[in-house]
């Protein structure tokens, strides 16, 4: 009874393992993720390979995103009719009009409309957790918009309310049912409709375009496809008309993507940060 020897409890042989392993695991996914945004930034580009030389129904190689972003900042912020013109043309030649039957045919994963991991792996998850929203995305940013490169009248007028509004235009989304604009105001209260998906610019708002729909057909490029939606699309007996903005439609749909861009550098900070501090605990537990 007396020759018998026990244990002791508590010493480091016990604590090295428990802190070790969770510091390494730390480590090993904040590097794995940090990595995984470099090559995103360095050698990766949201314009599919698919996406480069896509004509939509304007039949219109799209704009190479650097000529779109440079003819954006080449717009002066003098005049606010000049603005919203030249910015509705570009957003229009510089995001093509995704085809469904493409994105069926092709996989939301060959044009991107699926966030890809390497972008952002919060959105990419999220693609499967809620794909409804997130399967096919619409980015809030217009950065982003113009370099993947295509998009639906929804994703366009959004990537415009974003550019107006950074350059201090009020600015609105439109969601008409079967289409949607954007509008923004170009001073004394003026709004005006903008659908960039057609590169068409409505000097008149949307209260006047509920009352006389075909008023709104002028101003369109491709007017025999216009009349044949104008009645269905700005109509306001089908009470499908609701204006958002940045109070609607901007903020409560941008917010996730927002902190998701913020979160894809800083989640993989803390990890390896805790798991550097770990792997210390159990190096000085180890020589205790």
């Amino acid at each position: 009874m007396g020759g018998e020897r026990t244990e002791p409890v508590g010493t480091g042989a016990t604590e090295r393992p428990r802190w070790l392993l969770p510091g390494l695991a730390a480590t090993a996914v904040g590097l794995a993720l940090l990595a995984l945004n470099l090559y995103g930034v360095l050698f990766a580009s949201l314009r599919a390979p698919d996406a480069v030389g896509y004509r939509d129904f304007a039949g219109s190689v799209t704009l190479p995103y650097a000529e779109s972003i440079a003819r954006l900042d080449a717009i002066p912020n003098g005049d606010a009719m000049t603005l919203v013109t030249e910015a509705t043309r570009i957003f229009h030649e510089g995001i093509a009009h995704l085809d469904p039957d493409d994105v069926v045919r092709l996989g939301p994963h060959r044009l991107h409309t699926t966030v890809p991991v390497w972008e952002n792996y919060l959105l990419f998850a999220l693609a499967y957790l809620k794909p409804d929203t997130y399967q096919d995305y619409e980015f809030c940013s217009y950065r982003r918009t113009l370099e993947r490169g295509v998009g639906r009248c929804g994703q366009q007028s959004l990537a415009l309310v974003d550019f107006l509004s950074r350059r201090g235009l009020p600015a609105g989304f439109v969601d008409l049912g079967g289409h949607t604009v954007a509008t923004a105001d170009v001073g004394k209260g003026e709004w005006i409709l903008l659908d960039p998906d057609y590169g068409a610019v409505i000097p008149f708002s949307i209260a006047q375009a509920e009352k006389a729909p075909e008023s709104v057909i002028p101003y369109y490029w491709n007017d025999q496809v216009v009349r044949r939606q104008a009645f269905r699309v700005f109509d306001a007996q089908d009470n499908k008309v609701m204006i958002g903005g940045p109070s609607v439609r901007w903020k409560r749909a941008c917010s996730a993507e927002q902190v998701a861009y913020l979160l894809k550098w800083l989640l993989p900070g803390v990890l390896v940060f805790s798991g550097v501090l770990l792997l210390r605990v159990a190096r000085r537990s180890g020589r205790g």
